[in-house]
């Protein structure tokens, strides 16, 4: 059993409070100073004395850190809901003309304008642009049926 100084990991401790603990907390404890201590040695290195909190990405980009437990499940939480959106998409795009869905992929999602989609499949534009709006007709019937079943 080791001995440790809670008033060393407690600020709020104005005393020393002296507590036995087993080696795996020792451990764990040992281990987490020298986080916090590579942590500021890390931050002086790369001159982070900005706010950290900028930016979503600025901290770990900095001081390249790994996710947080919490994080990782929020980015797996959007992942699994980007893909049932993905699904349902795909599942909807089936109720459109096959040239429906494919300029409507690759005008919505492959950000091409309608003049580039014209121009790939050499037809005019108009006929891209009428393709276009009656695929959302298909879709708004589709998600229309859909969700009145439902």
């Amino acid at each position: 059993m080791k001995v440790i100084n809670l008033r060393l990991y407690y600020p709020h401790y104005e005393q020393d409070k002296l507590v036995e603990v087993s080696e795996e907390v020792f451990d764990v404890l040992c281990q987490s100073v020298r986080e916090m201590r590579n942590y500021e040695r890390r931050k002086r290195y790369h001159r982070a004395y900005y706010s950290l909190d900028a930016f979503d990405w600025m901290e770990n980009y900095a001081l390249e850190h790994s996710p947080s437990p919490e994080q990782l499940v929020m980015l797996a939480e959007e992942r699994a809901e980007h893909d049932r959106l993905a699904a349902a998409l795909r599942e909807a795009l089936a109720y459109a003309t096959p040239t429906q869905a494919r300029r409507l992929c690759a005008y919505y999602l492959g950000g091409l304008t309608q003049q580039q989609i014209a121009d790939r499949e050499r037809v005019h534009n108009s006929n891209v642009c009428l393709s276009i709006r009656r695929g959302l007709c298909n879709l708004r019937r589709y998600y229309a049926d859909h969700l009145q079943g439902k």
